[in-house]
């Protein structure tokens, strides 16, 4: 099991269009992947699920923590952890 948690600093948080390209982003890796918000474990988001992934309402500054399980899950994690720091394509 991978698992890291990255601080959300896209300006407009995670609206249509960067979750559009975070369930682009993880849709084939084969490991089971969720998120969930500022350490709250109860409530898991799946980011192959656009619908999931929009119902965080995400903002600027938000913590999100991302745990991959499965064979590729040091590489889905790596490229989570690309996108999220990278502005999340914006």
């Amino acid at each position: 099991m991978e698992k890291i948690t990255l601080t959300l600093m896209n300006p407009q948080g995670m609206h249509a269009r960067p979750a559009s390209l975070l369930t682009k982003l993880v849709k084939d890796f084969k490991s089971n992947i969720y998120f969930y918000k500022n350490d709250i474990e109860n409530k898991k988001y799946q980011p192959k699920s656009i619908l999931s992934v929009m119902s965080v309402g995400a903002a600027k500054g938000d913590k999100l923590t991302f745990v991959a399980e499965g064979s590729d899950e040091a590489e889905a994690i790596r490229a989570i952890t690309d996108f999220i720091q990278s502005g999340c394509g914006e």
